[in-house]
């Protein structure tokens, strides 16, 4: 029985390792310096389209949403996250709430848990008098 080698998987692996080249991470996703910068929050899906890029079987979606910060207004952010088939299905017909957890000091940074979908609205905070 002959045994094939696959250097070029080692190859590969190492180059990936230097340049951190691989993986699914879009960029959108990374995680603060200090944990204790996280506030939770919620977010409600007001858009969602299939975008262009592919990884393996799941596409990526833009979602456009709107950010819930108990004690905060409420803000409207977007991304393009590489979803499952069954997350967008949650999404699309089962709920539009999520939890999250957002950054204190950059409110763009919103990391969403998306296999969470939440049952009820999240109240709107009123908006201050100008």
């Amino acid at each position: 029985m002959r045994v094939r080698q696959f250097s070029y998987l080692l190859t590969t692996g190492a180059i990936c390792l230097l340049l951190g080249a691989c993986g699914s991470d879009d960029g959108q996703e990374q995680k603060p310096k200090k944990a204790t910068d996280m506030v939770p929050c919620t977010v409600t899906v007001l858009d969602i389209r299939q975008g262009d890029d592919i990884r393996g079987y799941n596409h990526s979606y833009f979602v456009r949403y709107r950010v819930h910060v108990p004690g905060r207004p409420d803000y409207e952010g977007s991304r393009e996250p590489v979803l499952n088939s069954i997350q967008v299905a949650q999404i699309v017909a089962v709920s539009k709430n999520y939890p999250c957890q957002v950054s204190r000091s950059d409110p763009d940074q919103v990391q969403i848990n998306w296999d969470q979908p939440l049952t009820a609205s999240p109240s709107p905070t009123p908006k201050s008098p100008r």
